[in-house]
């Protein structure tokens, strides 16, 4: 595949996969899927678990999200009547559809079936502003991490490859939005960070390394 493909949808194992990639077969929609290995995010401080991701061509993302809400919208729905939707409040509903990239497809023909037998108006154009929205707001930088920019300072400083990691992940930290689009995840004044930090991460690791040499 000549075009660069991004995570699209992620899933605990290949076989909970299985219906979307039945749906891209069929519509011969370009994708790739593999396991990853889980990653350790310096600035976020989390570690993602291992999955089996869905990658799409950015351009398809919105197109694809429709056929998967219109295939879930056309299969009889067999949720028992405790299923946790039938609890939300109206709020609650439309918010997860604003979200539909948070949620099942099912869920979210679920949602819009509920909201109608409300008496709601779940029509074609509101959804597209809520999800512009949302989309809007997702696409927002990060607060800043001062913590974890004061901690790759003192680690460049000392050497550490961790400041390293701290510096690369300020500087090229991208957060996919919605519509397959990819977006700095951090402010131009926390990037620059990012970049100071890893050019003195670097010159504190040959520093260090130069003094070792010297000293034994």
């Amino acid at each position: 595949m000549d075009s660069v493909v991004i995570a699209y949808q992620k899933f605990p194992t290949p076989d909970a996969a299985q219906s979307l990639l039945a749906l891209l077969d069929q519509q011969r929609i370009a994708y790739e899927a593999h396991h990853t290995r889980p990653r350790f995010n310096a600035v976020l401080g989390t570690t993602s678990a291992e999955q089996f991701v869905v990658s799409l061509l950015p351009e398809d993302f919105t197109r694809v999200r429709q056929l998967e809400e219109s295939q879930a919208a056309s299969m009889p729905s067999n949720f028992p009547s405790d299923y946790y939707l039938f609890k939300f409040t109206n709020q609650e509903l439309w918010e997860l559809l604003s979200q539909p990239d948070s949620w099942s497809s099912h869920d979210v023909a679920l949602a819009t079936q509920v909201l109608r037998e409300r008496g709601e108006d779940v029509s074609d154009h509101i959804l597209q502003n809520l999800r512009a929205l949302h989309t809007e707001n997702l696409a927002a930088p990060n607060p800043r991490p001062t913590a974890w920019i004061v901690a790759g300072y003192l680690l460049a400083l000392a050497g550490g490859v961790f400041g390293l990691g701290i510096g690369w992940s300020l500087w090229r930290y991208r957060k996919t939005l919605p519509d397959g689009r990819q977006v700095p995840g951090f402010a131009p004044a926390d990037r620059a960070h990012g970049v100071r930090i890893l050019w003195l991460g670097v010159a504190g690791v040959v520093f260090w390394v130069a003094v070792r040499m010297l000293v034994g």
